[in-house]
């Protein structure tokens, strides 16, 4: 086995493996109109902007965490009166429900199993 073969075996398959999305189009399409040149820096910039996403996520993420951090013992309070008071209204308003509700019988004049 030749070495040549061994290398267009590798770039086929590299070719293959790369994600084909809208800036990989882009960059292929500067690559055959403009040169190698032009598509290496449009693959550079796309890898660029990529990077500076990311760096603006997870300083977001870490800016987040820490406020939320410091307003922990708050956050747990608020969940919890929330949860109590919305706990005490189901269970209140479905008494209430449940005393007003007429029997199916007097609604339609039929049986629950016999609609029509």
């Amino acid at each position: 086995m030749s070495i040549l073969l061994l290398l267009k075996g590798i770039l086929l398959g590299f070719s293959i493996a790369a994600p084909v999305g809208p800036i990989g189009v882009l960059c292929i399409r500067r690559t055959l109109a403009h040169g190698r040149a032009s598509g290496f820096l449009s693959g550079l910039g796309a890898a660029t902007a990529d990077g500076i996403y990311a760096g603006i996520a997870g300083f977001g993420l870490t800016a987040i965490t820490g406020f939320l951090s410091v307003f922990n013992g708050y956050f747990k309070q608020s969940a919890a009166s929330f949860s109590v008071s919305s706990a005490y209204r189901h269970f209140s308003q479905g008494r209430q429900r449940n005393r007003r509700r007429p029997k199916p019988e007097v609604l339609s004049g039929h049986t629950p199993l016999r609609c029509c």
